[in-house]
């Protein structure tokens, strides 16, 4: 567990349980177990667990319960958010041992939305923070490859809007994000039945990995199993993304470990490197399209804008693209593009709004933002199958809504209403990704309020490159996913695609209890 991270660092908190519960694993027992009769566990004066035979006395030394990354996304006790534990795997502490090591090759991704907090926190342009990570991570650490996100993320821009024309419409139900793992893992352990609604593609994190540890495996000759991928992002729940098994092809992980900015911080203070060297670096003295060139994969396509930002949220821009890209398949149908318009209807609290494409004065496409588990909350509520809520009405409830409603107000305005738009773009913290959980946090005398407002800023000076201005770009992108599966054998499932199952609560009385603290 992290010195850096308490629960009042959690901002996507739901409610934890009291204990981590892992049901025991059923092992056949062999015929010498079965003479010892009744046994009894203790613990030895080293700390080491004893099946005790109560027939002879006998002593069997026992392996201790463990609890792994991958225990955690298959648990339906304590966990509803990955900010709630930090899983050993993926602490500084252990990305610096594999570095001593040094039987890796190490490559690096970083998130728009970490470069901007570290730019914020130091003071500095992002751009220069680029260079400067550029240094620390390549020439200070010994990186080979460092990129940013930008490249897997354009391609999951791309085909969650091609998934959402595909699947628009059905059953009346909006199609809801993947992106966030802590929205993602909430679903699938409390509201099982929103796991058809959920789109399969990946996160720009998984993507970028698995593009960068192929291409890295290549240029170097070796097993994918032998490059090391670190990724900083803004949250602690991209630890369990990078742990959910791959069911499409090769089981070896993405992404080997996810550290956020306020942990490279952390790092930073252990380890003595230096983010800012008192010697300027080279890498500051190079223009920025160099720097960049200089650390991607020999055959990493278009390693400029690998570091660009996209249109939209500070999430990604999931919605606002699935909307462009819908007017463009329209305009290519012979719409004209003048009439098309965009209408933004507020929601409830500034954490929700809604999004129309309107074509002269009708809603042709919609799409949602819904930050903040108190707005996903309600949004599942609204998706719950009538079935399950037909004579649970509360009559004076109803009642008292019904006054409430008189007399008819004169306001025709509209509030927004994430369950009736074609895409939701879901993310666990209030204000979305720009306030990760692994963020830096404010100085004192810094409202929270007001330094995000900052942050986001800086991550909107990032150059922009939008995808759905640039046709021809999304064809060349198109036409290397080919390439890439032809040349390397990754297939678009293992590259684009993830999968989601409910997780039952166990019901075993043998469960093991592991801890009653955080």
């Amino acid at each position: 567990m992290s010195a850096i991270l308490s629960a009042d660092d959690l901002n996507d908190f739901i409610s934890p349980g009291v204990a981590c519960i892992k049901p025991v694993q059923d092992v056949p027992a062999s015929h010498e177990s079965n003479e010892s009769g009744e046994v009894e566990i203790q613990i030895d004066s080293e700390g080491n667990p004893l099946e005790i035979s109560k027939i002879d006395g006998k002593q069997t030394s026992l392996t201790p319960a463990q609890i792994s990354l991958a225990d955690c996304l298959a648990c339906s006790g304590c966990i509803t958010s990955a900010e709630e534990v930090l899983v050993a795997q993926h602490s500084h502490q252990e990305l610096v041992k594999a570095l001593k090591l040094k039987d890796k090759i190490f490559v690096a991704s970083i998130s728009q939305q970490s470069r901007a907090s570290l730019a914020m926190a130091y003071d500095l342009p992002v751009e220069t923070i680029d260079k400067l990570l550029v240094n620390l991570l390549a020439d200070q650490m010994g990186f080979q490859k460092v990129v940013g996100t930008s490249l897997g993320r354009k391609f999951s821009l791309i085909n969650e809007a091609k998934y959402v024309m595909a699947n628009r419409g059905k059953d009346s139900k909006p199609i809801l994000s993947s992106i966030c793992p802590g929205w993602v893992l909430y679903a699938e352990k409390t509201h099982p039945y929103v796991l058809p609604m959920i789109s399969p593609v990946k996160s720009a994190q998984q993507i970028t990995g698995c593009l960068l540890k192929t291409l890295t495996a290549d240029e170097f000759h070796v097993p994918k199993s032998q490059v090391y991928h670190l990724s900083i992002m803004p949250c602690f729940d991209k630890k369990l993304e990078s742990a959910r098994p791959e069911i499409f092809g090769d089981t070896i992980p993405d992404v080997d470990c996810v550290l956020t900015p306020k942990e490279l911080i952390a790092l930073l203070e252990e380890e003595n490197y230096q983010l800012v060297p008192k010697i300027e670096p080279k890498s500051l003295t190079l223009p920025i399209e160099e720097v960049y060139d200089l650390v991607a994969p020999k055959y990493w396509p278009y390693p400029r804008y690998s570091w660009t930002n996209d249109p939209g949220s500070s999430s990604g821009g999931y919605a606002f693209n699935y909307l462009r890209f819908f007017q463009n398949d329209l305009i290519s149908k012979g719409y004209n593009e003048s009439d098309f318009s965009m209408k933004v209807i507020s929601g409830k609290n500034s954490d929700v709004f809604e999004m129309r494409l309107m074509y002269k004065e009708e809603r042709v496409a919609s799409a949602a933002i819904v930050n903040g588990f108190r707005n996903i909350q309600n949004l599942v509520r609204k998706l719950k199958p009538n079935a399950k809520t037909v004579g649970r009405v509360n009559p004076l409830a109803a009642r008292r809504r019904a006054r409430m409603k008189e007399p008819e107000s004169t306001s025709v305005e509209e509030t927004a209403d994430p369950s009736k738009v074609d895409y939701v773009e879901i993310m666990a913290c209030p204000s979305g990704c720009i306030n990760g959980g692994g963020q830096i946090k404010p100085p004192n005398d810094v409202s929270e309020k007001d330094w995000i407002g900052e942050v986001l800023s800086k991550y909107n000076t990032v150059s922009t490159f939008d995808l759905s201005l640039h046709p021809g770009e999304v064809q060349r992108l198109k036409d290397y996913r080919d390439l890439f599966e032809q040349s390397y054998g990754v297939n678009e499932d293992r590259l684009l695609k993830t999968h989601f199952n409910e997780v039952e609560k166990p019901t075993d009385p043998t469960a093991i209890l592991v801890g009653s603290k955080w």
